[in-house]
């Protein structure tokens, strides 16, 4: 709409889960905007991110929980992204700011990414402002006290719900890989670790920042228990060569 006065969207990283990881610039935006979004989920209206920062939203702000579907159908995820994304547009448009929170990092495997280009297809000419959260792998790190890279290192963020035979193909080319969502496939993960062609250690966190929080530096001890979602590995080549 042209000459449209449309109200700010502000795509907000809370971190991954631990209140006292939130950026104070988050929390600066959340003081003030006049609408918090967050993607729940659709069975039970629970929303991580929401929770995280729940003390730093003013009463008298309007929260809106919008539903995602945890599913692989292509239409049903398009209609989601497209009710979801009118309902945004329908706040922005009306000149108000608004915030969409999610856990860890908003451009790190995020439903904001896919938001910003539905919002985009929609033809919503609001001006977007994007602020970086602690990412889950960058909190495990610091609970497991490993560094990510050294030297001339490289690092290789990974989805686990893929083929485990990516990360043998990756660990070619990279001493350390981070496997987001490895709760679907971890007992296949593990073995395929275990039989790369370089020596490799596998850590494994869970609900990482949570009151549930498991820290395992050995993950292969875990083989055979089922994973809660939010668990992420951490893989790093041994100094010496082939396994």
């Amino acid at each position: 709409m042209s000459g449209q006065a449309y109200g700010t969207l502000y795509g907000i990283g809370v971190g991954p889960g631990d209140p006292e990881l939130v950026t104070i610039k988050a929390a600066k935006v959340l003081s003030r905007v006049e609408v918090v979004f967050a993607a729940s989920s659709p069975k039970n209206g629970y929303s991580l991110a929401l929770n995280t920062v729940a003390e730093l939203i003013p009463a008298g702000t309007q929260v809106v929980k919008l539903a995602f579907p945890m599913t692989s159908k292509a239409a049903t995820l398009k209609k989601a992204w497209h009710d979801n994304a009118h309902a945004v547009r329908r706040v922005l448009e009306k000149g108000s700011d608004a915030a969409f929170l999610t856990i860890g990092d908003p451009l790190t495997y995020s439903t904001y990414g896919y938001l910003l280009e539905t919002l985009r297809g929609l033809g919503c000419g609001a001006p977007v402002v994007t602020i970086p959260g602690v990412t889950a792998y960058h909190a495990a790190a610091a609970r497991l006290n490993i560094p990510l890279v050294e030297s001339n290192q490289s690092l290789v963020v990974v989805s686990g719900v893929g083929d485990p035979q990516s990360i043998r193909r990756l660990s070619e080319f990279s001493e350390n890989i981070v496997i987001m969502k490895a709760y679907r496939r971890f007992d296949d993960i593990i073995d395929t670790v275990e039989h790369l062609p370089y020596a490799s250690t596998v850590s494994a966190v869970s609900q990482i920042g949570l009151p549930d929080e498991q820290v395992v530096h050995d993950a292969t001890v875990l083989k055979g228990q089922e994973m809660p979602y939010l668990t992420l590995c951490v893989v790093k080549r041994q100094r010496g060569g082939k396994a």
